[in-house]
């Protein structure tokens, strides 16, 4: 794919001819401030195509002029240097204005070049090329990126007009990833605080003569979830699931890429629809495990490791699904619960998870039902715009192909 107005051949440059990184400074965790600082970007910061802002860090005020050299403008690009590829792509971003005149932290690299930069930037993100990086610095544990491990890797370059008029496009594209990406953010803030305020009751649903409903009680889990042993007898379901903190409930091939299953699912459990799965596996966010309701519409079989419970109804498991979407929540209510075994292994039985710390829950089935509806509204507008935000990126994703040598 081209423009039609460029017609010369693209040049063979290697990559120590192309553009160089600059590495940060090795800055004093006892450096850093709390607050009315410079921001410090470490390589938690970098993401996949842009800046994070989960956990920021700050150093005082002086060190702008102090490390002037290390100081970060808007659209600067920077790369992680540890781990830097993760599932096929690289963590490279570009320094927007809330990272303007921020300092760069070791492990993190600023890229420098005389050719343009976005277009470099985008370069950087071609699967090829990203390919070849990550087989020139396999080896060593965890994988470091060096200007000197891939000096030697060919890229091919258009003049600087082509070059201009490929990033100016591709910015276009990156402008309406992030919009998306922004009002899915806004939108689960607002979800978030709204189920802040539905579970500490500041909204109350009223029922159809205007009246509220009844107080909400202290709820342990096993008087609203039965947990069910129903085997795949036969092998009459032959879809697995794997439960993820993002997707919830979701085909294991769709998520990982392949099956894990043992060769006979017979003995695996029944997830039937609006069910809650209870997985054992620790994440990142959730070390203790992940709470999720078969949002599916399918019934498919889990691992006899997983926790199979019914809810008393659809809607009120729609409700304690999305209690434990929060971390925090989650945490909370299993820390008290779970040992930890050997290579971090979950210790609980099923019965000690049902019996739990109490939850405040609805008790009447209609403010049940209303709460669900509206929490559910709120998800299905979130997926639109994960999926045009998952379409959009597939859509760059083959002009980088198409576009790049």
């Amino acid at each position: 794919m081209r423009f039609p107005e460029f017609e010369d051949e693209w040049n063979v440059h290697k990559i120590e001819d192309t553009f160089s990184i600059f590495n940060g400074y090795a800055f004093s965790s006892s450096d850093a401030v709390k607050e009315n600082g410079i921001i410090w970007v470490k390589i938690a910061d970098v993401g996949i195509n842009r800046m994070k802002r989960d956990n920021i860090s700050y150093l005082p005020p002086e060190f702008l002029k102090k490390y002037e050299k290390f100081v970060l403008k808007e659209n600067d690009y920077v790369i992680a240097l540890t781990r830097p590829i993760l599932s096929g792509k690289l963590k490279i971003a570009r320094i927007n204005s809330f990272f303007n005149n921020s300092l760069l932290n070791q492990r993190v690299g600023k890229i420098v070049t005389h050719h343009n930069s976005r277009f470099i930037f985008n370069l950087l993100q071609n699967s090829k090329l990203i390919s070849k990086i990550e087989n020139n610095i396999a080896g060593s544990d965890p994988p470091n990126l060096s200007a000197k491990e891939i000096k030697n890797i060919k890229v091919f370059l258009p003049n600087a007009f082509e070059q201009q008029k490929i990033a100016s496009f591709l910015a276009t594209v990156d402008k309406r990833i992030n919009l998306l990406e922004q009002k899915k953010a806004k939108l689960e803030e607002y979800k978030k605080g709204v189920m802040q305020r539905i579970f500490s009751r500041e909204i109350r649903f009223k029922d159809e003569n205007g009246k509220e409903f009844p107080e909400w009680n202290k709820t342990k889990l096993k008087e609203v979830l039965t947990e069910h042993k129903k085997n795949n007898e036969e092998d009459k379901y032959d879809e697995v699931f794997s439960v993820s903190k993002s997707k919830g409930v979701i085909n294991q091939i769709d998520h990982l890429g392949r099956s894990y299953a043992a060769k006979s699912i017979s003995h695996y459990k029944l997830v039937f629809p609006f069910d809650i799965v209870y997985t054992k596996s620790p994440t990142s966010e959730f070390p203790f495990g992940i709470i999720k309701q078969n949002l599916t519409g399918r019934t498919g079989v889990v691992s006899t490791l997983y926790a199979v419970l019914k809810p008393k109804n659809q809607h009120l498991g729609y409700i304690i699904h999305s209690y434990f979407n929060s971390w925090v929540k989650t945490y909370n209510y299993l820390n008290p619960l779970v040992q930890k075994g050997a290579k971090n292994t979950m210790n609980i039985n099923n019965k000690t998870f049902l019996d739990g710390k109490p939850i405040s829950l609805p008790t009447s089935e209609k403010e049940q039902e209303l709460i669900s509806r509206f929490l559910e509204a709120l998800d299905r507008k979130i997926l639109v715009l994960n999926n045009q935000i998952e379409t959009s990126n597939k859509f760059k994703k083959g002009l980088l192909q198409q576009m790049f040598v």
